[in-house]
C-alpha cells in the first residue's frame, strides 16, 4: 500500500513539473543557464500574446514565449541594460566591460528548470546621493555625436532635448551597451517591437523590496534616427490605455527639465531615483544648452567662424586638458587650452564661466574689469548671449583703440567649434577679465 501511495505521488510530481511555471517568464537567475523568455509583466499594454495584460508601468513590450537564438551562432549574450538597469548606476561606463552569463539555445523550455525570481543582493541604487558623476571623454563624445539630432527632434515635439540627451545616456550606457549598437540602435530602452523587429535580453527592475532580474524584448532599429523619433512618438501619443502618461514630461507642460524629469519617474521607469539621476547628468554634462536654439548659421554681435586680426598665434586645436576635467567642446576647456597653449597657466577648475571672476580673485590672479589681450573674458549668466545658468567665458584675442574687443569662444556655434566675436566698448564694460599666471 505503501509502495503504490510513493509511486502515486512520483506520478504526481512529474506531472505537476510539466505544467508551465508563471514565475519563470517573470524573472531569472544571473547565474543558472536557462533559455531567455520575455517577461509578461512590463511597462507597455501592447502585447503579442494570446491573453491582453494591462500596463502599469511604460514601453510596450511582448509577451511571446521565445529563446534567444540566431540563425548564424548557438549562443547569445545576456545584456543587461534596459530602463533603471545597471547603466544607470554608472552612466559613463560601458556595460560591455561586465562578461556577462551566456545562454545556450540547446535547451528547450520543457527540458529547462525554471528558476525562483531572486531579488538582488544588493540594492546598489537606493541612495542616489552616492552616485558621483565623473565626466569622461567618451560620454562627451557620445553627446557631441547625437546633440544636434537630439535637439531637433525636442524642437519638433515639444520635448526636452536635454532630457532625451540624459535619457540615451542612462539607457545605453552612453552608447556602450549591445542593445544600443548596431544591429539595434535601441538608444532608451523601449521594450516592444518595432516594424515586427526585436531583440531579448535580460534586464532589471525596480520594486520596494529590490530590484530583480527579467527578460524582456526590446525593439530594433535600423539606425539612432528611428529611435529618437520612435521616442518622441511614444512620449506623445503615450501607450494603450493611457495617451496621456508622459504629458507632464512634454516642454510646454513641465516648464523646467527638473519637472519633466519628475514626471518620467514611475512612468518611463521603475526607478525611483531616475529623475534625480537625470538631473545629475544634465546638470554634469550641460545637456541644458540643447534646449536652447542651435546658433549655427546665424550672425550674433559680429560672429564669425574667422578673425583678420589676431595678437596672437592662431588656435592649434590641441586638448592640453588630457583629463577633461572642464567639458571637452566648452567654452571653459577651449579658454583653458588656448591660454596654456600661449604659455600662460590657469587652473582646471575654475568652475564654471560666470565662476572665473571669482575663482580668480579667491586664487590670487589679476582680475580687472579693463580687458587686455590674452586674458580670459568672464561673462555672467545672460550677459551678451551667455548661458542664462552657467554663464560663459571667453579669450580676448585683441583690443581696438576704441575699446572693442576681438574674442574667440567654444560651443556658441556648437560643441567644438571655435568661433570670434567682436564685442563694442560698452559691451566690452561689462565683462570681468582674468590675466593667466
Amino acid at each position: 500500500m505503501n509502495r503504490k501511495l510513493i509511486s502515486l505521488c512520483s506520478i504526481g510530481l512529474i506531472a505537476f513539473s510539466c505544467l508551465p511555471v508563471q514565475a519563470f517568464s517573470e524573472s531569472l537567475s544571473e547565474v543558472v543557464e536557462a533559455p531567455i523568455v520575455e517577461d509578461s509583466s512590463q511597462e507597455s499594454t501592447d502585447t503579442t500574446s494570446e491573453e491582453e495584460t494591462t500596463a502599469t508601468e511604460t514601453e510596450e513590450t511582448t509577451t511571446t514565449e521565445e529563446t534567444v537564438s540566431s540563425s548564424e551562432t548557438s549562443e547569445s549574450t545576456i545584456d543587461t541594460t534596459e530602463t533603471s538597469a545597471t547603466s544607470e548606476a554608472q552612466p559613463d561606463a560601458s556595460p560591455a566591460s561586465t562578461p556577462a552569463p551566456e545562454v545556450s539555445t540547446a535547451h528547450s523550455i520543457a527540458e529547462s528548470v525554471p528558476t525562483i525570481p531572486v531579488l538582488a543582493k544588493q540594492d546598489l541604487f537606493s541612495d542616489v546621493t552616492d552616485i558621483k558623476i565623473e565626466k569622461n571623454a567618451d560620454t562627451e563624445e557620445f553627446i557631441a555625436a547625437i546633440g544636434k539630432q537630439a535637439r531637433k527632434v525636442a524642437k519638433e515635439h515639444d520635448l526636452f532635448a536635454s532630457i532625451m540627451l540624459a535619457q540615451a545616456i542612462l539607457e545605453s550606457g552612453s552608447g556602450g551597451s549591445q542593445l544600443s549598437q548596431a544591429p539595434h540602435y535601441n538608444l532608451f530602452g523601449i521594450k516592444g517591437e518595432y516594424e515586427g523587429e526585436k531583440v531579448v535580453f535580460l534586464t532589471y527592475e525596480d520594486s520596494e523590496e529590490g530590484y530583480y532580474q527579467v527578460a524582456a524584448a526590446f525593439r530594433s532599429y535600423p539606425s539612432y534616427k528611428e529611435s529618437f523619433e520612435d521616442y518622441a512618438k511614444l512620449l506623445k501619443q503615450g501607450i494603450e490605455g493611457n495617451r496621456s502618461i508622459y504629458e507632464k514630461a512634454w516642454k510646454s507642460k513641465a516648464e523646467t527639465y527638473q519637472k519633466a524629469a519628475a514626471a518620467l519617474t514611475g512612468t518611463y521607469a521603475t526607478d525611483r531615483a531616475y529623475d534625480r539621476k537625470l538631473i545629475q547628468l544634465i546638470e554634469a554634462y550641460d545637456l541644458d544648452q540643447y534646449d536652447r536654439e542651435e546658433m549655427e548659421g546665424v550672425e550674433v554681435a559680429g560672429m564669425s567662424t574667422t578673425a583678420s586680426t589676431l595678437t596672437f598665434p592662431a588656435y592649434d586645436q590641441v586638448n592640453y586638458d588630457s583629463g577633461n576635467r572642464y567639458a571637452a567642446g566648452n567654452c571653459t576647456q577651449y579658454v583653458y587650452n588656448r591660454i596654456t597653449q600661449l604659455g600662460g597657466f590657469i587652473d582646471l577648475d575654475m568652475g564654471n564661466g560666470n565662476q572665473w571672476d571669482a575663482s580668480g580673485r579667491a586664487r590670487g590672479y589679476a582680475v580687472s574689469t579693463t580687458p587686455k589681450a590674452g586674458t580670459a573674458a568672464c561673462f555672467q549668466s545672460s550677459v551678451l548671449a551667455a548661458h542664462p545658468v552657467y554663464g560663459h567665458v571667453a579669450f580676448v584675442e585683441h583690443v581696438e583703440e576704441d575699446g572693442s574687443i576681438l574674442i574667440s569662444e567654444m560651443n556658441v556655434l556648437g560643441i567644438g567649434i571655435v568661433s570670434f566675436r567682436t564685442i563694442p566698448a560698452e559691451g566690452a564694460s561689462t565683462l570681468t577679465y582674468i590675466t593667466p599666471k
